[in-house]
């Protein structure tokens, strides 16, 4: 056989520089696409979510030195009122060293004296007894409460009567609202179930007469050549496709028997049917402008082209009418579901008021009668309080009146101790023995933390040598100081001993002047080295770490898997079937080893994403 009549028209193919370009083009459209089914892969590292203890901790450098030296302020501010040692002075623990006008103070001071004494009279006069004029007021009160209590009942046996009438006229209202909704079910229900199997019927015929149009559209299809319009043709397979889609979910729900369609089901297969319809309608359309863009030769004529749109017409009007059908058997049904749903709500809404009138009526019923009985109560309490006060002024003190007056001394005399402690905040005691080596300010001038102005340099108000003691002072920078506390608790090692040995001790005072250090902020903290059987001497190197926070039996993750949203909120990520999914989180503690407190979110053991690559 010669192929060379076959041959001949792709040599003159390649010769064209169209061609060559063309098949460039198809080649990197084809690597396009084949890289863009190369997904990279992602890689998650995850851990669980832990329980146990999480410490907080300030670790900072120092130098031991003596802890002789102590420079002593007040807590509180205002001018020096009296100093009462001299330079050189040798004082003892707890001795009064100056004080400041403490003001209000003061007077509440006095204040608390005079309550002490007022509860100690009141207790004397317990103990003298009433007088014949206090036994004669409170007769009168007795014969008060006696009324007060007569009136109480009598309001009470009224209310019981009113309220008993007032109940039986909300049950019959609620009995006539009742049958009111029976008959409104009863008339309506019919209609209702009528019309929704016409519309079960309808979609079965329905669903059953597309397969007409189905066919006839796959048939025209396959049979489609020489077109101009390839997108139309790519539409009519498409909404082919989906109206095929459609049917085969619908008559997934209508193997079921009529009786066994839920309303959901129905309502499902009702939006199936008139989905179905409307895509063979557009699939239609686009066959119709399909064939109408055949170019006509030698086998396909315009007579023939104008046959087959006539035949996509024809089977447009079929399938506009049974669209509708469906939707007019879908209006009736939703019409008389309707209905049926507006009567019997309108009659439940009537039942409801009615039974929440009665409802209210028995509720309020109980609580009145309650508050009523609860007068009665309050009032006979009252009467019997009363005639109980009259005995006891009559009858000599009773030992428990006695105690209770005495409570109400002892009650006094803390307010008063309390008062004397927030004195006690003017006034600077001498710690520990020793000797005052410096005294800062005079008589009359005004103490401010320490400073006798904003401006002027912080100075302590007394300083004096102590005993044989040891003490540390770090720089705590500005962005760890708010952690620390006087009295926490602290861990120190010295490199003259190494880590393995570990002193003890505490913060004892935090300076509320900052100190600056390479621009930027400290603070100047102390640390009390508790006793120990060591050799310390001044100057050895001291690492410090600082007990700032701990919390035991919490749920814990690594702080570098928590994310924050725009709007400041915090959430994990956790692996998922489809990916990664989102978890938003309470956060609190933030400890050392880079661990976070969970307080709402997760629970312990479950896995949760620290960090991801590809």
């Amino acid at each position: 056989m010669n192929w060379q009549w076959l041959l001949n028209p792709f040599k003159k193919l390649i010769k064209k520089k169209s061609f060559w370009i063309i098949l460039v083009v198809v080649i990197i459209i084809i690597i396009f696409i084949a890289n863009l089914n190369k997904g990279k892969k992602v890689q998650y590292v995850t851990e669980k979510v832990q329980r146990g203890t999480i410490t907080q901790t300030v670790s900072e450098t120092g130098t031991v030195e003596s802890a002789s030296a102590i420079d002593l302020n007040f807590k509180g501010t205002g001018t020096l009122k009296e100093i009462d040692v001299k330079e050189g002075a040798e004082v003892k623990a707890n001795d009064v060293l100056a004080k400041l006008n403490a003001g209000s103070l003061e007077i509440q001071v006095k204040q608390a004296k005079a309550n002490l004494d007022m509860a100690q009279a009141n207790l004397n006069k317990l103990l003298v007894g009433a007088s014949y004029q206090d036994i004669k007021v409170t007769q009168e009160s007795v014969n008060n409460a006696k009324i007060a209590y007569n009136s109480a009942k009598s309001d009470y046996s009224g209310l019981v009567i009113k309220l008993e009438a007032d109940i039986k006229i909300y049950q019959q209202n609620v009995d006539a609202s009742q049958t009111a909704l029976t008959n409104a079910q009863n008339t309506y229900a019919k209609s209702r179930d009528d019309s929704k199997q016409t519309l079960i019927t309808t979609i079965r015929s329905k669903n059953s007469a597309a397969n007409t149009s189905l066919d006839f559209i796959n048939y025209q299809y396959v049979n489609l050549s020489n077109i101009g319009d390839q997108q139309a043709k790519a539409n009519t397979w498409s909404y082919y496709s989906l109206a095929k889609e459609k049917q085969t979910s619908l008559n997934n729900l209508l193997n079921k028997s009529d009786q066994a369609l839920t309303e959901s089901e129905i309502s499902q297969a009702t939006n199936l049917a008139l989905g179905l319809y409307e895509d063979i309608n557009n699939s239609l359309n686009s066959l119709f402008n399909t064939i109408s863009s055949t170019i006509v030769d030698s086998r396909y004529s315009q007579t023939l082209i104008d046959s087959a749109k006539a035949l996509v017409k024809t089977e447009q009007a079929t399938d506009s009418a049974n669209l509708t059908a469906l939707q007019t058997a879908d209006q009736a049904y939703k019409t008389a579901q309707l209905a049926y749903t507006s009567a019997v709500d309108t009659a439940t809404a009537t039942l409801t008021t009615n039974q929440s009138n009665l409802n209210s009526a028995l509720a309020n019923k109980d609580l009145q009668i309650d508050q009523a009985k609860a007068k009665v109560d309050n009032a006979l309490g009252a009467y019997n309080l009363a005639k109980a006060q009259l005995d006891l002024k009559k009858a000599a003190p009773r030992q428990v009146d006695i105690q209770s007056y005495a409570a109400q001394v002892n009650q006094a005399q803390a307010a008063l101790d309390l008062a004397q402690n927030n004195l006690n905040d003017y006034i600077i005691y001498a710690p520990k023995d020793g000797i005052v080596t410096f005294i800062n300010y005079k008589i009359g001038e005004q103490i401010s933390f320490g400073g006798s102005s904003a401006n002027s340099i912080v100075k302590p108000v007394i300083s004096m040598l102590g005993k044989n003691d040891f003490q540390i002072k770090v720089d705590v920078p500005e962005s760890d100081i708010i952690k620390v506390k006087v009295d926490n608790p602290v861990k120190i090692t010295l490199d003259a001993y190494g880590n393995e040995v570990i002193f003890n001790g505490k913060i004892i005072d935090i300076n509320v002047a900052e100190t600056i250090i390479s621009d930027v902020v400290y603070y100047k903290v102390t640390v009390q080295l508790e006793p120990t059987d060591k050799e310390i001497k001044s100057g050895m190197t001291a690492n410090v770490d600082i007990l700032t926070a701990q919390k035991n039996n919490i749920l814990f993750i690594p702080s570098r898997a928590v994310k924050e949203t725009e709007d400041n909120k915090k959430y994990v990520e956790v692996k998922t079937m489809a990916g990664t999914d989102k978890i938003f989180v309470t956060t609190g503690l933030k400890g050392d080893q880079g661990r976070i407190e969970i307080i709402s979110g997760l629970k312990e053991g479950q896995s949760i994403i620290v960090y991801k690559s590809q």
